[in-house]
């Protein structure tokens, strides 16, 4: 049984695992921008990723407006894709502190969900020391990078969703995955969502010939990532050649060795929903509101560039100071959405495909097994 758990979590959770694979050399590239810019980068372009991840946990929780008889049950698994909105594919460089473009008038970059390669920025030193005094370096570039190409406009969802009927209630439906460690990822992932025919307790509505139910339903991943040893940030890796450090003499280099991401995204819909069968044809509708939240940490120790400059020579040295999870991005956000589907059932073989409009839109497809 675990091994089959293993290999459905690996399938389902590969185009996320893909998805962060694909950007983290980028992603490491953030920590050049200095402590004063490092989370207005980190922000900019991962936050629209946060919220594209915590949008498809809300999706594809029915297919369907009936509800079971007692005892009845089903089993789908469901992938989907979600599109971020226009205006959430770049970010705006503006306010940002001790980061130039090189190219003088960009005024935006990509963000995790957007289109292109990354902007080129040089961290120049600050116009004044920590003293207050005129910096004598000042208006010197310390080190250029890219800020992080665009991975997909669209990213990747998937579930395993059993439902079953309880008197009373109607469907109670659960999505759990057991943690499970692939490749430096461990994730996990629950839900729990019910399904009530309200239209039984309206009189002259009851009798008419279409399903009519309300769907709640929340749902939670955890995702944690351990960068490997050539992804790791050092701090020889914030600096261009000419420029040396003073290394923070509280941390040793194994230090180092503990950097990763982590992630929890939290989804909690309600819709009414609205269904009709005909033949082996079901076509049906929802209409509701989305709440999500999205939380991601840099885990682990980094170096950063901060301090005052040193002089050495006819030269400088840029001081390293070690920072325990500097990053740290999060975003809440409701939606309304509507949503249309049509659904096919062949003896106790479903199939089904779904829209959902909102900000964040997603398609989605699932097949199952259902026993009514």
């Amino acid at each position: 049984m675990r091994k089959i758990i293993f290999t459905l979590t690996t399938l389902l959770f590969s185009g996320v695992f893909s998805s962060f694979v694909i950007a983290q050399n980028d992603i490491s590239n953030i920590f050049k921008a200095g402590v004063a810019d490092l989370n207005t980068i980190a922000e900019g372009y991962l936050k629209p990723a946060g919220n594209s991840f915590s949008s498809g946990l809300g999706a594809g929780w029915y297919n369907t407006a009936a509800v079971h008889k007692p005892w009845g049950f089903d089993l789908t698994i469901g992938v989907g894709v979600v599109s971020a909105p226009q205006s959430d594919q770049s970010f705006s460089l503006s306010g940002l502190t001790n980061l130039k473009p090189t190219i003088a008038g960009t005024t935006s970059a990509p963000t995790f969900t957007g289109k292109g390669d990354g902007v080129e920025l040089n961290l120049m030193q600050p116009e004044y020391l920590s003293t207050g005094q005129k910096n004598p370096y000042y208006g010197q570039k310390i080190v250029s990078f890219t800020t992080p190409s665009a991975v997909s406009q669209y990213v990747p969802t998937a579930s395993i969703q059993f439902t079953i009927g309880i008197p009373y209630i109607n469907d109670v439906s659960f999505r759990f995955v057991p943690k499970v460690s692939v490749n430096g990822f461990e994730t996990s992932l629950w839900g729990i969502g019910i399904k009530h025919d309200f239209k039984q307790w309206i009189p002259v509505i009851k009798d008419l010939p279409f399903d009519a139910a309300i769907v709640l339903a929340f749902s939670k991943l955890y995702l944690k990532y351990a960068f490997p040893a050539s992804y790791q940030i050092t701090p020889d890796k914030l600096v261009g050649s000419g420029v040396e450090t003073i290394p923070d003499p509280n941390t040793t280099p194994d230090e180092y060795t503990t950097q990763g991401m982590k992630v929890s995204a939290t989804s909690q819909t309600a819709n009414l929903v609205f269904s009709k069968k005909i033949a082996f044809i079901t076509p049906y509708a929802g209409f509701g509101m989305t709440n999500t939240s999205f939380d991601l940490s840099m885990i682990g120790n980094y170096p950063t560039l901060v301090g005052d400059p040193v002089k050495s020579g006819n030269t400088y040295k840029m001081q390293i100071k070690n920072v325990t999870e500097p990053v740290k991005v999060n975003s809440n956000q409701v939606m309304t959405n509507a949503t249309l589907g049509l659904r096919f059932k062949l003896s106790v073989i479903t199939l089904h495909a779904q829209y959902a409009f909102q900000k964040y839109p997603v398609a989605s497809a699932g097949f199952g097994v259902s026993l009514r």
